[in-house]
């Protein structure tokens, strides 16, 4: 199905982080920069909180919200915006009372809701969970994106990613959507090879608030109609439901077992390793 989408469509939109690089190595820089802000009598408490995440064995998990306000992980719907049950760190489903019936993704504000949409924001919650800011969160993130350029070994490139986008490049347009920042994608794609294979780069997105606008905007500057455009991101929140949302085309990157929603002009992949026309 996937080279079917390719087929079917003109421009081509990829995610950056977890999408056009393996491995995940990084997340654990993250949680140890982290740490590193946090009392170490709550080390054990993290470490334990994480790995119960990452096992599957706790509420805190991708495609969750976050509700800081509360210290709660809402079970939340991508396509209705249903907040459906929350849950405590102890794994037990507690009542909010006043909480909203519904979140859409304007609300997604990081003061209250955070989406959990991919490994980054495990950590981060837990963070929160045990007193971090912003500010302690932003410190650990940008140290650990500065590592990831630093440090051997940390960032695996995709085998035959770049000549598979240069092939590409020929008669799609390639457009690279990232929530990170502009210096951190420069740094990247320079070490990935990829520094010239898009046509253009959209950094500091916002998804998912903003998500769907840049759909909107990438749709208008090429002239195509939402059936023409693919999103490819190893974040189902942010790239993939607001691409089916908008009648596009989404190809989910993961080894997820998840199976989210039933839809023709949507599959999941495990990598773009080896890809070929």
């Amino acid at each position: 199905m996937f080279k079917s989408f390719i087929e079917k469509t003109d421009v081509i939109v990829f995610d950056l982080d977890g999408t056009l690089y393996e491995g995940d190595q990084h997340f654990g820089l993250m949680v140890n920069n982290l740490k590193q802000r946090l009392p170490e009598e709550h080390h054990q408490a993290f470490n334990e909180l994480y790995e119960k995440s990452l096992a599957g064995e706790h509420a805190l998990a991708i495609g969750k919200v976050y509700d800081i306000q509360e210290d709660v992980i809402w079970t939340w719907d991508p396509f209705t915006s249903e907040l459906k049950e929350a849950h405590n760190w102890n794994n037990e489903v507690v009542t909010i009372e006043d909480a909203p019936k519904t979140l859409p993704v304007s609300g997604f504000d990081y003061k209250r809701w955070v989406p959990i949409g991919d490994g980054w924001w495990p950590p981060y919650s837990i963070a929160r969970h045990f007193g971090l800011t912003n500010v302690d969160t932003e410190w650990a993130y940008h140290r650990t994106k500065e590592q990831m350029a630093e440090l051997d070994g940390m960032l695996e490139p995709t085998p035959g990613l770049r000549e598979f986008l240069t092939e590409l490049g020929k008669t799609k347009k390639l457009v690279l959507m990232t929530n990170s920042e502009k210096v951190d994608v420069a740094r990247l794609l320079k070490f990935l090879g990829l520094d010239e294979v898009f046509n253009d780069i959209i950094p500091s997105a916002l998804k998912p608030k903003n998500t769907k606008p840049h759909f909107e905007d990438i749709v208008k500057r090429y002239n195509v109609k939402p059936e023409q455009v693919l999103s490819i991101g190893d974040n189902f929140m942010n790239e993939v439901a607001p691409a089916l949302q908008l009648g596009m085309y989404g190809v989910w990157l993961t080894t997820s077992k998840d199976h989210p929603v039933e839809d023709e002009k949507y599959t999941k992949i495990p990598t773009l390793a080896n890809m070929t026309l």
